[in-house]
């Protein structure tokens, strides 16, 4: 790279992940290089710090066609780090790391599918003292013997090397036995691995944390959820002080995976019960704009300890920050109706100007705009119907 060249990062996704948008802006906003590899365009690519888009092929479409594209994008790009969006590029670079001319800054491969791996995740947070919901291998034994309703996942949202042409192997709730036999068959049939968690309900809360070559945590960022979207993913959440027992499990677990990087843990909390861990992304997560705008910029630290570069102090977090996926907001108001349709509508509205979000921007518009778009677009298709050829 010449003298005086910015840094430069690399981002695969899908084109359709909304929290692909504030990182781009993070790194565009920061004085980075910004490019993308996707086979869609999406929010993403319409924003202004996008300096570059590569097309490549979706992993789960051909692990070794999206080799090929990715050498050749990072070569074109003369990219310093690649990042993955989702679980399936973060599984996918690290599988192939060795191939590309640029850091991809993740745990060794190893580490990387323990961590990702929900029954391996399970008895490594029982390791380190932190409650989670009790989760089983699905067999005949566990399916018939199971408390009813009860959450059918994978262990691996995708596998490397499978044949399935499957992104997400999703999460399930299943309220009778022959549902959850038929969820385990289907994720089988795809490839996967199902296991059997226990259902539990309570406060969403996450703790995100970026981790340096040593094992030690130079930025934390805690949060809890507000609103609920209807995927119960947060709609609105606020940044909260750091509760120190919780974060000192968190650093024992990261150890004990032997994680680097960016990681981001979910909890539900229980009324009146401590935060049961459910999740955990090794990659890019849907709020975290919210540890942006609070002075937590994750993403830019990760790749700057790639580069190695490494903060004089641990950043936390400012709490009180607020964050709001706007659309996913929306679409709770119409359903839930809290004291009416039209005053949670108002009270979504005007909860917007006092909150970070992952599209909306003043300053880089055309996100928000091409969004705008595809609503009208499939409003008018639910409405008319899809135009017919003359």
């Amino acid at each position: 790279m010449p003298a005086g060249a910015p840094e430069s990062v690399l981002i695969f996704d899908d084109g359709q992940a909304p929290y692909v948008l504030p990182v781009v802006r993070a790194f565009g906003r920061a004085g980075w290089r910004v490019g993308l590899g996707s086979d869609s365009e999406g929010q993403a690519g319409r924003s202004r710090w996008v300096t570059a888009r590569h097309r490549v092929p979706a992993p789960e479409r051909g692990l070794e066609a999206f080799a090929e594209a990715a050498l050749r994008a990072a070569r074109e790009g003369g990219y310093a780090v690649a990042f993955g969006a989702d679980d399936v590029e973060l599984l996918a670079l690290s599988s192939l790391r060795e191939t590309l001319p640029c850091a991809v800054p993740y745990a060794p491969h190893e580490s990387v599918l323990r961590s990702v791996d929900k029954l391996a995740l399970a008895h490594a947070a029982a390791r380190v003292g932190l409650a989670g919901p009790a989760t089983v291998a699905a067999t005949a034994a566990t399916v018939a013997a199971t408390n009813l309703p009860v959450i059918v996942k994978s262990r691996l949202h995708w596998t490397p090397g499978s044949t399935a042409d499957v992104r997400h192997l999703l999460v399930r709730v299943c309220r009778d036995r022959a549902e959850v036999a038929g969820r385990v068959a289907e994720i089988a049939a795809c490839g996967g691995e199902a296991i059997l968690q226990q259902h539990i309900d309570g406060q969403l809360i996450a703790v995100s944390a970026v981790v340096d070559a040593e094992g030690r945590v130079v930025a934390w960022s805690q949060q809890q959820t507000l609103r609920s979207s209807l995927r119960r993913t947060s709609a609105r959440a606020e940044t909260v002080p750091l509760d120190p027992v919780l974060t000192g499990r968190v650093a024992d677990l990261l150890t004990d995976l032997g994680w680097f990087g960016l990681a981001n843990l979910q909890f539900l909390r229980p009324p009146g019960g401590q935060p049961h861990l459910i999740d955990f992304n090794g990659r890019i997560y849907g709020s975290i704009a919210l540890a942006i705008a609070a002075g937590a910029n994750l993403p830019v630290l990760w790749a700057q300890l790639a580069l190695g570069q490494r903060p004089t102090e641990p950043i936390v977090a400012r709490p009180g920050v607020r964050f709001q996926e706007l659309e996913s907001d929306l679409r709770r108001a119409r359903v839930e109706r809290r004291a009416g349709i039209l005053d949670d509508v108002l009270d979504t509205v005007a909860y917007a100007p006092r909150a970070a979000h992952g599209c909306l921007s003043v300053t880089d518009p055309w996100p928000a705009a091409y969004r705008l778009g595809q609503l009208f677009q499939g409003a008018v298709n639910g409405r008319f119907g899809r135009s017919r050829p003359r």
